[in-house]
């Protein structure tokens, strides 16, 4: 077909800029790879087999190209498929297009209406993805709470909340894993970024194909599956070096083979790896080291699987995946922190000394199974899947109970006039005037003889979650329909568990307390020593002071279908709808001295979420595609462990809520609901430019959120506030010559409350209209994301070689949240909240493939930045104390990024 002007245009000045380039680097090892096969062969360069001639810059022909490629004898993969290319043999710099399931069928990038970012195993390995901390580094719109405390909640467009279930769907093929919200908040899972055949990041909301939960967006990911017909061995090695931490390492192998041709095959795979510390432990007292390098993470990943055809036209997929992680200690450290001499220690990012003063250590294991089987049956025009697993979790994490009981407990007795919160036992006092505070900015502070008082305060967390889908769908993807329908059926029994050991606080109140008579303030040598008050009469369980233990149990049932009609020409109309029957049942059991009585309850929760999509997508020619969607996304509701109003009754009234004997925070919550309206385009110009932009508004109502009560330290989930996140997404992908390429991905977020959000008319708000939504972290959403990535191929000692630098930003928020507001509820504004600073990180890697090999050395954290963040939030510090005197600070400290990191990597692919 005869060329455009335009199109001749652009041929012409990528040739020029790789004449360039040639001319440059001519006569030496580092000339462009297509330049210095063009001198060796003296002839002009011919694209690779499968590749259109008018492709630029390498990048493969798209499907609906005017020129089709040429697929390879036996592709490996759908992506193969697309690109006319086996795994592995494309430049690094070529713009690939990728074969998503992002609408359940197989469909180039470029041609799904849906803001989609997609990332092969190869593309991660490349770039260095090791999990979704670096996917979203890589990913507008999307910000991960990875920060230091081992929470790992993925917020999407700025969709997050501090409270019910996780606003992004979280897939393993096709089996949901997100956790439901049940007593503390618990974190999900994800996997690691090894043997995978791509991520996809679903950005808006999937309700109508991925259920509850997919509020802000998706996160799929798609395991690399067995073949029948041709054997693959993937492997990964890398050792890496953090300046002022230990060494990391990792080693993983997956390998698959046909034991039958074509009618059975396996694929196996396991993998390594430790994540050196760089925090070293210390006593808060003696500030000697306690555990060197602490914050380092192990993780363990196995898989089997098999394939087998059992006629020509069904096939059974069985596999087992477990993975298992280890934390060893949390990444965050003190800025400063004083021993019981008065002697100040403090950190020095600058230096690589990170020290933790944190009086408990937080190991925090975490591990999952997933056994899956997989049918698939091809009937002629369409096909019926049914995807049934069995997924269970057991994971523990915590906090630091020392910290929260003492900063707690020095608000319980008296000291000259100033009275103590104690609802338990108003006769307390302090011991020696010195003895206040417990804890505050400079560390902690008591007698020598109780100095080793210790509270763990641990969360378990078990899920057992039983999982069946049935899809029958169309099977032409050119036909004018194209259709999607099935039935899902989830349950999911899970278990809380939240305690705090306190077996020593008996001897720390007999150690910094006394009585006093009537309550009154008195001169401490006239009081009667704490005789065994800690406990205030009622006892501990078990050595606990405080335990909640909730049990759920979680059952969904939805239809669901989902339909794309052309219309007329280039013109498809898309309809889509979900309709569910939810239903929660909970048991709650809860005693310790901290909880002031015992209690035993039970509630459920029923509904029927329904959940539209409409669409409009127009393709207008070959290389562009622009669309309309309108889609609805919901998560479930549930039930509350009642807390009596007489216990807090301050801030019950403060709230606008009732105060009685008979009076509790509220038994149930809904769901909560977001209506998304967004625009995209996806273009390709000039032969070389890929863009894909979207621009979105959504309305996210009756927002499921955490209520804390700071009188008693409880905290309730309920729906309160409307909110809006608009924004926009840019991606962008440029061959500029044949040899430079580059990547960029931009994204703007604005995410805040519509009007004031109180839980009753008159009552305090507990975030004011304008501020900004924020997760379970207390962190908003930064409004712009920026990664800028650009990659250089050369040939060096006739080796084909690259050269890869990526720039990331994220910038610090301008608009306020509800703890950084003086004007919201004094249950939620806090004067020590802090807006967490804008950041950059920069990697580089330098590498070279023969042979099969890919071998790269890498430096992440290029510049060594260590901003000082907030590692829970702005409230990421021991409670501030309501009675303290003027100028008394908290206990501050601080995540940041791990320190400039240099390394080896060697990866093989056959």
């Amino acid at each position: 077909m005869k060329r455009s002007e335009a199109e001749t245009k652009a041929r012409l000045a990528k040739e020029a800029g790789g004449l360039l380039a040639a001319v440059f680097f001519a006569g030496t090892a580092l000339a462009p790879a297509h330049a210095q096969v063009a001198a060796a062969a003296d002839t002009e360069v011919k694209p690779p087999t499968g590749q259109s001639a008018d492709a630029p810059g390498g990048s493969v022909a798209q499907a609906g190209a005017e020129t089709p490629a040429t697929p390879p004898a036996a592709p490996a993969t759908p992506a193969a498929v697309a690109t006319g290319e086996a795994p592995g043999t494309a430049p690094a710099g070529r713009v690939q297009e990728i074969v998503v399931t992002a609408t359940r069928h197989e469909a180039a990038l470029s041609k799904v209406p849906v803001s989609v970012s997609a990332f092969t195993q190869e593309s991660m390995d490349e770039k260095g993805i090791k999990d979704f901390t670096d996917v979203a580094r890589y990913t507008p719109g999307v910000k991960i709470d990875a920060t230091g405390t081992g929470t790992n909640a993925i917020s999407i467009r700025g969709i997050s909340s501090s409270g019910g279930s996780g606003t992004t769907g979280i897939y393993i093929d096709d089996t949901p894993i997100q956790i439901h919200s049940l007593g503390f908040n618990g974190d999900d899972t994800l996997p690691k970024t090894f043997d995978l055949e791509r991520v996809e990041v679903l950005r808006g909301p999937q309700g109508t194909l991925f259920g509850a939960g997919s509020e802000g967006g998706t996160v799929r990911y798609i395991l690399t599956q067995p073949s029948l017909n041709k054997s693959s061995l993937y492997a990964r090695s890398e050792v890496a070096f953090t300046q002022g931490g230990d060494p990391s390492y990792e080693a993983g192998v997956a390998a698959g083979l046909p034991l039958i041709e074509g009618t059975l095959g396996v694929r196996g795979s396991i993998w390594y790896r430790r994540d050196g510390g760089w925090i070293d432990r210390i006593d808060p007292f003696t500030l000697a080291t306690v555990d060197s390098k602490s914050n380092w993470d192990a993780t363990y990943v196995a898989r089997l699987a098999a394939k087998w055809a059992v006629t020509p036209d069904v096939t059974l997929t069985p596999s087992l995946l477990y993975q298992h992680r280890n934390r060893n200690d949390i990444s965050v450290f003190w800025p400063q922190d004083r021993g019981a001499n008065g002697q100040t220690v403090t950190s020095d990012p600058g230096s690589h000394r990170f020290l933790n003063a944190d009086p408990t250590a937080r190991p925090e294991p975490d591990h999952y199974f997933l056994p899956v089987l997989k049918a698939e049956a091809d009937l002629g025009s369409m096909s019926l899947i049914s995807n049934t697993s069995y997924y269970t979790r057991d994971d523990l994490s915590g906090y630091d109970g020392t910290l929260y009981n003492l900063g707690y407990y020095q608000t319980l007795g008296t000291r000259g006039t100033t009275a103590g919160a104690n609802q338990f036992d108003p006769n307390l006092q302090f011991a020696n005037p010195n003895y206040y505070p417990l804890i505050d900015q400079y560390g902690l502070h008591l007698p020598p003889g109780i100095q080793n008082y210790r509270s763990p305060a641990s969360v378990i967390n078990e899920q057992r979650t039983f999982t069946e889908e049935i899809r029958l769908q169309s099977n032409d993807p050119t036909a004018r329909l194209t259709w999607t329908t099935g039935i899902f059926y989830q349950f999911t029994r899970q278990v809380s568990l939240e305690a705090i050991y306190d077996p020593m606080v008996d001897s720390l109140f007999q150690s910094v307390f006394v009585e006093c008579p009537a309550g009154a303030p008195c001169d401490p040598a006239t009081g009667t020593p704490a005789t065994a008050t800690g406990s205030f009469g009622l006892g501990l369980f078990n050595g606990y002071s405080y335990y909640n233990y909730n049990t759920g149990h979680d059952r969904q049932v939805a239809l669901f279908g989902e339909a794309s009609y052309e219309v007329i020409d280039r013109v498809k109309l898309t309809l889509g709808a979900r309709i569910a029957k939810t239903a929660f049942d909970f048991t709650h059991f809860a005693t310790g001295t901290q909880n002031g009585t015992t209690t035993l309850n039970s509630g459920n929760k029923e509904e029927t979420p329904f959940t539209p999509k409409v669409g409009v997508s127009f393709q207008a020619d070959p290389n562009d595609l622009y669309y309309f969607t309108y889609a609805k996304g919901f998560r479930t509701g549930g039930d509350n462990a009642p807390i009596p109003s007489l216990l807090c009754p301050s801030t019950f009234t403060t709230l606008g809520l009732p105060v009685s004997a008979n009076s509790s925070s509220p038994a149930t919550y809904n769901s909560d609901t977001v209506k998304s309206y967004e625009i995209g385009a996806k273009n390709r110009l000039f032969g070389s430019l890929r863009l894909a932009s979207s621009a979105y508004y959504i309305k996210w109502s009756d927002i499921q959120q955490n209520v804390y009560l700071p009188g008693c330290g409880f905290q309730f989930t309920t729906n309160v506030g409307t909110a809006a996140a608009k924004g926009f997404d840019l991606q962008a992908d440029w061959n500029a010559t044949e040899s430079l390429s580059f990547e960029s991905a931009i994204g703007y977020t604005n995410a805040r409350y519509l009007r004031d959000a109180s839980l009753v008319p008159g009552g305090q708000p507990i975030a004011r209209a304008g501020d900004a939504v924020v997760g379970d972290s207390g962190v908003a959403t930064p409004p712009w994301t920026v990664t800028i990535g650009a990659l250089y191929e050369f040939t060096a000692f006739d080796l084909q070689s690259y050269f890869r630098l990526d720039y990331q930003y994220e910038s610090k928020s301008h608009f306020l949240t509800a703890a950084e507001d003086s004007g919201v509820s004094t249950t939620v504004f806090d004067k020590f909240a802090y807006t967490p600073p804008a950041t950059t990180f920069v990697t580089m890697r330098a590498g070279t493939k023969f042979r099969g090999w890919n071998v790269s050395a890498f430096v992440d954290n290029l510049f060594d930045t260590h901003p000082l963040l907030p590692p829970g939030g702005p409230n990421s510090h021991s409670d501030a104390d309501p009675t303290a005197p003027a100028g008394q600070g908290v206990l501050i400290r601080n995540y940041t990024f791990r320190p400039r990191t240099i390394g080896l990597t060697a990866i093989f692919r056959m």
